[in-house]
């Protein structure tokens, strides 16, 4: 293993996933199988290849899931054909996060995340006001930028706090980003796990987006209320830059058309093809983008950036990498095996009270993302077992608790990207970010189980 850990191939590793992906998507609709069985092996390189330059928490979960999914399928009766060929179920998921960086870079060369992070100062610098404006702009941009958000804000959050004590920034850049993140994504068709769960469910995302958003709202509103009463009577003692009302204005307008236009699109293709819901914002993500660049008259210069940011972006893909290949070798040797139906009898005591089966939902993605396991890899396991308790009048109900814990938790979970990002920019243990945000967690998953009663109700 150690002859491949070279600074070489670490640097090109973006040529990896390009062969991968064009192979894959050549196959994905060609149907030609010699090609399939080319595209099973190289994933298992590239499985491979990530897991020397994943980080030891994405090793150690990686490494389980192969072990048992090997395990599964094994003494299933599959053969380690089967085992291989398992591997590239989740491609989907890794093409769609590989091409985020290019949507991201159309709102930043657009000039549309500097105007908005205006929106953070305040007058008066009154931190409960700068609270509410700091959750409303991470929210903003977290639609567009995903992860890129919580970067960009902490940043500008950090300068403005610069002269305050270390503890009291680092808990307001916590709550504010971090918890406006979690909220944001979950409508966002751009994020993993709605994906997931649309196509698991076979939910449409358009039904599903308007309970979304009023579960968002209300945490959202719930929060800024409860956490600004916090920082009352606090002020910082930072300078204000006078705004440009007509340009932030411009962005703000700027940003809503072209969410408007994005989600258009991605109905219009989701309800003629099938595809499925990931592998369909996927493939819009990059010609979308470059269109979005070329009206903006900022063609050249998204071009360059945009290639930079996708090279680096993909060259540090490999936690993601081992995590979605290695899940799809378990998955599949989970599915094949007897635990399904034994989790499915757990869940079928429990079958004639939704409420139960939903709480249920929440105790294992919670409980599993504390000790590492990442809500994408929960989500897939709970979409084979709770096939049997799924039905038609339900069906909606438990998508939106999917989708609401999936994410609830990404705020507090302590081996999360979100918070280890976060944690190591601060350095601070992650358990800290844990013990900040799990009360913030447990209201939204909570909030998701009564907004989903309510759906089951009208």
């Amino acid at each position: 293993m150690n002859i491949l850990y070279n600074q070489s191939i670490l640097r090109n590793f973006f040529y990896i996933y390009a062969v991968l992906f064009i192979l894959f998507l050549i196959y994905f609709f060609s149907g030609i199988g010699v090609l399939g069985t080319l595209v099973d092996y190289l994933a298992i390189g590239v499985l491979i290849i990530s897991w020397v330059f994943s980080t030891r928490l994405f090793k150690l979960i990686g490494g389980l899931f192969i072990i048992a999914g090997a395990l599964f399928t094994l003494t299933s009766g599959g053969s380690f054909g089967t085992i291989i060929s398992n591997t590239t179920s989740n491609l989907p998921l890794l093409l769609f996060f590989s091409t985020l960086p290019w949507i991201g870079t159309v709102v930043k060369v657009g000039g549309l995340d500097e105007s908005i992070t205006e929106m953070i100062q305040d007058r008066a610098n009154r931190v409960e006001k700068i609270y509410g404006r700091s959750v409303v702009t991470s929210y903003f941009l977290a639609v567009f930028l995903n992860l890129s958000a919580i970067y960009i804000i902490q940043q500008v959050l950090r300068e403005l706090f610069r002269k305050t004590s270390v503890g009291f920034r680092n808990e307001f850049i916590i709550k504010s980003t971090l918890r406006a993140f979690a909220l944001a994504v979950i409508w966002s068709p751009l994020e993993v796990i709605v994906g997931l769960t649309v196509d698991s469910t076979g939910v449409s995302y358009f039904t599903l987006l308007p309970w979304l958003l009023v579960t968002s709202i209300i945490v959202g509103l719930t929060e800024v209320f409860l956490t600004r009463r916090e920082f009352n009577d606090i002020t910082l003692d930072a300078p204000f830059n006078e705004i440009d009302r007509q340009a932030l204005g411009r962005s703000i307008i700027k940003m809503v058309i072209l969410l408007i236009s994005f989600l258009s699109i991605v109905m219009v293709f989701n309800m003629n093809s099938d595809l499925g819901f990931v592998m369909t914002v996927a493939l819009i993500i990059i010609p979308f983008s470059f269109a979005t660049a070329f009206i903006m008259k900022r063609f050249p210069i998204f071009i360059r950036t945009g290639w930079e940011t996708w090279k680096n972006h993909n060259n540090h893909l490999q936690n993601f990498s081992v995590l979605f290949l290695s899940l799809g070798i378990f998955s599949g040797g989970f599915n094949s095996s007897s635990v399904p139906g034994v989790m499915q009898q757990v869940f079928g005591y429990v079958d004639s009270f939704l409420i139960l089966i939903l709480l249920l939902i929440m105790a294992v993605i919670y409980g599993l993302a504390m000790f590492g396991v990442h809500p994408v890899a929960t989500l897939a396991i709970l979409a084979e077992v709770l096939v049997p308790v799924m039905t038609p009048e339900n069906v909606l109900s438990i998508g939106i608790v999917m989708v609401v814990c999936g994410m609830g938790i990404s705020a507090a979970a302590p081996y999360g990207i979100n918070a280890t990002m976060t944690a190591q920019s601060m350095g601070i243990n992650p358990y800290r970010i844990t013990k900040m945000n799990m009360g913030f967690s447990l209201r939204m998953g909570l909030t998701g189980i009564l907004i989903a009663m309510i759906a089951l109700m009208i």
